[in-house]
């Protein structure tokens, strides 16, 4: 592993780091989510395969991989953000009616962490994950 590691580049640990929040955003939704019966597979799926495809990333260097991994991150926080719209609308309109108003700080740390996935792996897929051969 070691050798594998001391062959890439800053690209490389940008991707490595949007799997690794991905990995506490995937905690972080299925507990807030079983919790609150707001389970969603599209979202947790999305999680899960944009993180199986940056693991696949530190032994295949692929930059259409780098932007599936981006297009899953993204599908999982725009869902989140859709599904959560009932409880942004009633804290601010002050009301009980379409969702859970309590719930919208979690919900917008969640989002906040899928983001810095969505952000580490965007920076990542414009630099170089491995360095030139011929360096």
């Amino acid at each position: 592993m070691k050798e594998i590691l001391s062959k890439k580049t800053a690209g490389f640990y940008f991707a490595a780091f949007a799997g690794l929040i991905a990995i506490v955003s995937i905690i972080r939704y299925v507990t807030w989510a079983s919790a609150h019966n707001a389970m969603n597979t599209i979202i947790w799926g999305a999680l899960i395969l944009g993180l199986a495809i940056d693991i696949v990333l530190v032994f295949y260097d692929n930059d259409y991989l780098i932007i599936a991994a981006t297009a899953c991150y993204s599908v999982a926080l725009f869902q989140l953000l859709a599904d959560s719209v009932g409880s942004f609308v009633d804290l601010f309109q002050g009301i009980v009616m379409f969702g859970d108003s309590t719930q919208v700080g979690t919900i917008v740390s969640i989002s906040s962490l899928i983001g810095v996935s969505i952000l580490a792996s965007i920076i990542a897929s414009f630099m170089k994950r491995v360095p030139d051969v011929g360096a």
